[in-house]
């Protein structure tokens, strides 16, 4: 027997509802912080107005978000809260696209809906280097400060083992950084990544639609992995030790994501995603059960 982690606050639940029958619970460097990211279905405009009610953020968040959901009729719509489980420092809504749109069909959207901006020419740029349609989904954020922040992903096929000098090139290109900025990407996503497809690639995008950072989220990385890549990092023992207890209470070997961001300097933050079922986990001081399984389910982001 063991003990499950402590329950998610339980006011973050009561607002999200049947939404919370699946969570996706996030740590990153921060000591004390957590997201809790959500799938939103059926009411989606009541879900997201409670929440943005309850955490009483500055800003037209709520408004921006609703906009956009009403001319993307995206098929996939996650929330995250990041919370201290006293309040909500964050917001952000995932949104994916039914169909990949062109860089300027994805302007003049963003256009007519918000005061987001990314460069065309940009969004079109990577897109060709990572060998994909167009933009898969989008993020939207705001925090304390009550401003909006905006992210695009891609959802990459090329196998992470062919994701080579060229391509990293042509990436580097697109994004107007040095040549050699995206080398730690490839090495980290090798070291990182099980196999298969590199999955989805992220950026996000600066108030004058430049691109301020490039996000990787390898899938289902085996405990085996992450935590050696963490150390090397210079992730603190604290969080480590975290992140261990956290796996070994939820009987995982895999975590359903490693995120990790990179500016033009390289390394620039890190997040740890798993998957469980709150609903199911036992009241603080409460033993459970558990039967070992291979890992935790991954809960797919939705531009994938």
């Amino acid at each position: 027997m063991t003990l499950l982690p402590p329950p998610l606050p339980a006011a973050v639940l009561a607002l999200l509802g049947e939404s919370a029958a699946n969570v996706e619970y996030s740590i990153d460097h921060r000591e004390g912080v957590q997201g809790i990211t959500v799938p939103l279905r059926g009411d989606v405009g009541t879900a997201l107005a409670r929440v943005a009610a309850a955490a009483g953020l500055p800003g037209t968040w709520l408004f921006t978000v609703q906009r956009l959901v009403a001319a993307m009729l995206p098929n996939a719509i996650l929330l995250r809260i990041d919370t201290d489980g006293r309040r909500i420092g964050a917001l952000t809504a995932y949104l994916r696209f039914p169909q990949e749109p062109a860089a300027p069909a994805l302007q003049a959207l963003l256009g007519a809906t918000s005061r987001l901006r990314v460069r065309s020419d940009t969004v079109a740029a990577l897109a060709q280097a990572l060998g994909c349609p167009g933009a898969r989904g989008l993020g939207i954020r705001t925090d304390a400060d009550g401003g909006e922040r905006l992210a695009v992903y891609f959802r990459v096929e090329r196998d992470v083992h062919g994701f080579g000098a060229a391509a990293l090139q042509q990436l580097a290109g697109a994004l107007g950084w040095p040549e050699d900025a995206c080398a730690p990407i490839a090495r980290d996503l090798r070291a990182l990544h099980p196999g298969g497809s590199v999955g989805v690639i992220g950026v996000d995008v600066a108030d004058d639609g430049d691109i301020a950072a490039l996000k990787c989220d390898p899938a289902n990385v085996p405990l085996a992995r992450a935590l050696p890549f963490l150390q090397q990092q210079g992730a603190s023992p604290e969080r480590i030790d975290t992140c261990l207890s956290l796996c070994r209470a939820l009987r995982a070997r895999t975590l359903s994501y490693v995120g990790v961001k990179y500016d033009r300097s390289g390394l620039a933050g890190w997040r740890l995603y798993f998957s469980y079922r709150p609903h199911g986990a036992a009241r603080n001081g409460q033993p459970a059960l558990l039967i070992d399984t291979p890992g935790t389910a991954a809960l797919r982001m939705p531009h994938y």
